[in-house]
């Protein structure tokens, strides 16, 4: 026994050394992965296909194979037998399943061994990736120990493991863009990967300071004889990680084991959020493919009213692409706690825009797509102040303006929905050059009462577009 765990040592400490000078290697751009293909194999209680290779495992407790299924009744844990590889940061698993699973991976950074969790859904010839914790702070793992799994939305799963593979991918910028003729959009891996800037390119949008306010409109400088401060104007409001455009969900709880978080004096329930919490601090970047037309982004988001500790056990994926003259952005929402919730309003999406943009605009009759005239809501306060007020519109979009009937603006549809909570958090005070980053906000939330149900995956897809108002509602009604 003394020999064997000398020996284990000795390989942890070869280990560290050859990492040493291996680790500064890892982030030569040549020697990134630039295929990301897992190889498949066979699996058994002896082996399983680990980068290409059947490689000996063994398991803490006797286990049950039907087939070639893993019998999951309770947490099993597979360990490698000591796996030593080249610095990766990125992992995925080919697998089958019955059920939605938790697991647990743990690897070595170096001599430090690390653990965390992700979660996989039921369904054949599936395939999971995900980048390690903080991989965009430079973090990579040199070894893997161990993988357990436990079922949750039964009691006993069937599993199979069809391959696991490692890699070193390219760490990306904390933004990500992308543009064509008319939009240049982004997002914020530090934020979840929610959407965080929208600039039109057509327009001729301009920021001017007047009075001591700034002014955002088509050609602002001619029109308020002022200034420009910027004429690469973003529209979104992105001064913290409740901003944004991004999906947020509630839930509703009387025990079930979880402990409410405290907001504004507030007790909060459960609150996924994808852009992170209300310290700032960053929801984890499971997965990112992006390419000069699309962006895609799957995060685990934190929960609100809490620290980075109380990571949800849930994921977000959002794919983000520019059509024509509107960006859509299709949202999908899996949570994983197993708690049981009631209906209750939640934000689909939750939009902030640039808070010189405080005039609300929709359609408020009954003949949707007819022409008739729109409604304009010009003295809107912070929403809470104002009993957290409701707009229906059959047209399913609203938006916000300048402070002219022909002003440019920015505005948000969602399919089939009708109503849409507003509000403007300290109007006409903005005063930033860049208004994206001022405290005040101009928001809406697209409404749909509905429970936060576990182990149901949920998905819409919300659009955004700009221009005066006959412009937005003419560019909708082309998705309509």
């Amino acid at each position: 026994m003394f020999l064997i765990g000398l020996r284990k040592v000795l390989s942890i400490i070869l280990s560290f050394i050859l990492g040493f000078f291996t680790y500064p290697i890892s982030f030569i751009p040549s020697m990134n992965d630039k295929d990301i293909e897992l190889s498949l194999g066979a699996f058994s209680s002896e082996s399983v296909f680990l980068n290409g290779e059947s490689e000996k495992i063994y398991f803490d407790e006797e286990v049950t194979f039907v087939e070639d299924y893993l019998t999951l009744d309770g947490k099993k844990t597979l360990n490698f037998k000591d796996i030593t590889h080249s610095w990766y940061n990125y992992y995925g698993i080919a697998y089958s399943s019955d059920a939605y699973i938790r697991c647990t991976l743990t690897y070595r950074c170096g001599a430090v061994e690390k653990a965390e969790n992700f979660f996989l859904e039921p369904g054949e010839n599936k395939t999971f990736y995900s980048f390690i914790d903080n991989m965009l702070e430079g973090t990579k793992a040199n070894a893997i120990c161990s993988i357990s799994f436990e079922p949750l939305s039964k009691e006993t799963a069937k599993f199979r493991i069809d391959g696991f593979s490692v890699f070193n991918r390219e760490i990306p910028d904390e933004n990500i863009f992308i543009q064509t003729e008319n939009y240049k959009i982004g997002v914020n891996l530090l934020w979840g990967g929610a959407l965080s800037y929208m600039e039109d390119l057509n327009s001729d949008v301009e920021a001017v300071e007047k009075d001591g306010r700034i002014f955002v409109d088509s050609n602002a400088g001619e029109r308020y004889g002022a200034p420009v401060v910027n004429s690469n104007v973003n529209l979104i409001n992105r001064a913290d990680t409740g901003r944004l455009v991004q999906q947020s969900y509630y839930g509703s709880f009387t025990g079930q084991g979880y402990e409410n978080g405290t907001y504004m004096g507030n007790v909060w329930d459960y609150n996924p959020v994808q852009g992170g919490n209300q310290f700032n601090e960053n929801s984890k970047i499971i997965d990112i493919r992006y390419d000069e037309n699309s962006i895609y982004i799957k995060c685990q988001p934190l929960d609100w009213a809490k620290s980075k500790e109380s990571i949800t056990p849930s994921y977000m994926e959002a794919n983000y692409v520019i059509e024509n003259k509107v960006v859509r952005v299709s949202c999908r929402f899996v949570d994983f706690s197993g708690y049981v919730t009631n209906p209750r309003p939640q934000e689909i999406p939750a939009f902030y825009c640039i808070e010189p943009f405080n005039r609300f605009v929709y359609y408020s009759g009954n003949n949707p797509w007819s022409d008739e005239a729109l409604t304009v809501e010009p003295d809107l306060i912070f929403w809470p102040d104002a009993g957290y007020p409701n707009f229906r519109s059959l047209e399913n979009w609203a938006g916000f303006i300048g402070e002219f009937d022909d002003s440019f603006g920015i505005g948000v549809y969602v399919p089939g929905e009708t109503t849409f909570l507003s509000g403007v958090f300290m109007r006409e005070s903005t005063t930033n050059p860049d208004p994206s980053v001022d405290g005040t906000t101009s928001y809406i939330a697209v409404i749909r009462n509905m429970a936060l149900e576990s182990y149901t995956p949920f998905e819409y897809s919300y659009y955004l577009t700009t221009g005066d108002t006959d412009e937005i509602r003419e560019n909708f009604k082309t998705i309509s």
